[in-house]
């Protein structure tokens, strides 16, 4: 069985689920609502709910030990205090009309890196890859429409990025001393659908939610196709490890663009789920 189940009936529907992240230190999950500008998070054993509502489109969500949360904002990476609900600018870009932030990873270094997606009709290939480089974001790679997920294999020294508007998985040669990409070359192709959020395990897997494909597909080191976890949602946006063991796949949809007929037909889209896996 390859289904996934949702993780809790009680939660909102999110218009644009996305940058789901699993704390390891408050055992909670976080994600976001991008067009919604909410972030959310869901304590796993107390089945408890919390979300702050912001100021622009919001697309990653890091919590951190003093507890401030580091954001992706439409406009830049900004520091957030759940408790007075400031915002704090950190890094920003002057980014052109219908761009803005999208999904963002952290290295196992504590590196960010971001992508930015061009969200018009007919996107040109004007979104780029970012690192943050203390107060500014540096532009590494552009020539996207939609630079999206990434992951990092167990070992630091490949790097994945979903390139969704040509339905590639990139995979770079990565210093995880200095953050630098070499040997960009094709991971894989996806089919059915296209890649958005990414996830790598320990053991050598690479996890990508597979937008327009109902989907996680996983894939083998070498980019072939492993196993699926279906889910009873179209929009399949980001996915991350965690629980107490790291063995379950937690899953974001969404139901933005879809018509009042699609989203009858897939109630569940916008829903947050879970997958168990075997090992």
């Amino acid at each position: 069985m390859t289904q996934a189940v949702l993780l809790d009936t009680s939660l909102p529907a999110c218009q644009l689920g996305e940058g789901i992240h699993w704390d390891e230190h408050s055992l909670s999950l976080w994600w976001v609502d991008i067009q919604r500008k909410i972030i959310h998070r869901y304590e796993l054993a107390k089945k408890h709910h919390q979300s702050w509502t912001v100021s622009k489109p919001v697309s990653f969500v890091f919590p951190r030990l003093d507890g401030q949360i580091l954001i992706g904002l439409a406009d830049g990476v900004y520091e957030f205090d759940p408790a007075t609900g400031d915002e704090f600018p950190i890094a920003l870009l002057d980014l052109p009309h219908d761009h803005r932030l999208n999904d963002g990873k952290m290295d196992t270094a504590g590196r960010l890196w971001v992508g930015t997606i061009n969200t018009s009709a007919e996107p040109l290939e004007t979104a780029a890859l970012y690192l943050l480089e203390g107060d500014h974001l540096q532009e590494v790679e552009g020539g996207y429409t939609n630079a999206n997920g990434k992951a990092w294999s167990a070992d630091g020294q490949l790097m994945f990025h979903a390139d969704t508007g040509r339905d590639t998985i990139w995979a770079y040669d990565y210093n995880l001393e200095d953050g630098s990409l070499a040997n960009k070359r094709v991971f894989a192709k996806t089919v059915n659908g296209s890649p958005d959020g990414l996830e790598a395990d320990d053991e050598g897997r690479l996890y990508a939610a597979i937008f327009g494909g109902s989907r996680v597909d996983i894939l083998s080191m070498r980019g072939e196709i492993v196993g699926k976890v279906d889910l009873a949602a179209p929009n399949v946006t980001s996915c991350c490890l965690g629980g107490l063991d790291r063995r379950t796949l937690f899953i974001t949809t969404a139901f933005d663009g879809m018509s009042d007929e699609e989203r009858r037909s897939a109630p569940l889209s916008g829903q947050i789920f879970q997958f168990e896996l075997h090992r």
